[in-house]
């Protein structure tokens, strides 16, 4: 499972079995902490992950944003309720990727705009899949 953290909204990813291919999941609009944490720990164990990959903005010459901190902070409450696994993968232009990817294929920034978080956490997982695998 692979988290595109945002102010608003966590886009949402997740692997297949083989853990080759990422697919775009959803977007999660947030609530509160105690709804946000419950959600994701129902879709976490509702599609068996065993593991969580979530992204980190760091800056273009990689030093830590204070958003990265809050995700850290947001990340270890996740450990905490979850009980699972977190990898932080830097996230380095992944929703221009995916706007950019969206705008290729003729959908409309409006559109755009409501699902590219979810594109991103797709991209970043990929990232992180072919990190693994490269790897093995």
């Amino acid at each position: 499972m692979c988290l595109d953290m945002g102010e608003k909204q966590i886009g949402i990813a997740f692997s297949d079995k083989t853990q080759l291919i990422a697919t775009a999941h959803s977007i999660y609009y947030r609530r509160n902490m105690s709804k946000d944490l419950g959600y994701l720990n129902r879709v976490l164990k509702e599609n068996e992950a065993g593991s969580m990959v979530i992204g980190l903005p760091f800056t273009i010459d990689e030093q830590e944003t204070e958003w990265c901190k809050v995700i850290i902070q947001f990340a270890n409450k996740i450990i905490k309720k979850c009980k699972v696994h977190i990898y932080l993968q830097d996230e380095s232009l992944s929703t221009s990727l995916a706007t950019h990817a969206l705008k290729i294929t003729g959908i409309s920034i409006t559109k755009s705009k409501k699902i590219d978080d979810k594109i991103a956490a797709c991209i970043i997982l990929q990232r992180t899949l072919d990190k693994i695998n490269t790897i093995k």
